[in-house]
């Protein structure tokens, strides 16, 4: 399962780059897959948008 290891790097990405600005491009590059698939795909997934999923984490860190 190659793209769940690539939609893992993704998220990993995400993670480590919460205090900075997050590219979507960048993201699905490293996930392999199209900017649209890659918001699609996650939504999926996670049961929550891209952008929702990284406000809640920066909000969740900023409460730390």
């Amino acid at each position: 399962m190659k793209w769940l290891e690539n939609l893992s790097n993704a998220i990993a990405y995400i993670e480590e780059n919460l205090e900075e600005e997050i590219s979507y491009d960048e993201a699905a590059r490293i996930a392999c897959c199209s900017t649209f698939y890659f918001q699609g795909i996650f939504s999926y997934v996670a049961g929550v948008s891209l952008s929702e999923y990284i406000r809640r984490r920066r909000m969740t860190q900023a409460g730390f």
